[in-house]
């Protein structure tokens, strides 16, 4: 599963339409086989900060640098726009912890804040 760039919603009223979220990463851990990969990118500081505290609950999380080996100026529009602006691409990959139980990760869906970070203007 790969996500590039979701819509940050810089506009405090509309941040709840974010779409990574506990639930969201859960659901991504659910639909992924053992060894499957999901792969997030953004190129806003606050919601790869975001990322980086809530992903590797659920996954084995690690950050990526540098440009795509097989797209050096970028995979999407946004991408290659944020690379033309000189914007940090901010890109991590992972897999499903394998020994989580369903009763862990509704604990951690409990647990975690939803995403209300300050996006920036």
């Amino acid at each position: 599963i790969h996500l590039y760039h979701p819509q940050p919603y810089k506009d405090s009223e509309r941040a709840y339409k974010r779409l990574i979220t506990p639930e969201f990463l859960s659901l991504v851990h659910r639909s992924l086989a053992p060894q499957g990969l999901v792969v997030l990118q953004t190129d806003n500081r606050a919601y790869w900060n975001y990322i980086r505290r809530v992903a590797p609950l659920l996954f084995e999380f690690e950050g990526l640098k540098g440009p795509w080996p097989d797209a050096p100026q970028g995979r999407t529009r946004r991408e290659i726009y944020a690379r033309q602006h000189k914007l940090t691409i901010f890109r991590g990959q992972g897999t499903p912890k394998p020994d989580i139980t369903a009763a862990q990760i509704a604990e951690i869906i409990q647990s975690q804040p939803p995403p209300r970070f300050d996006a920036g203007r």
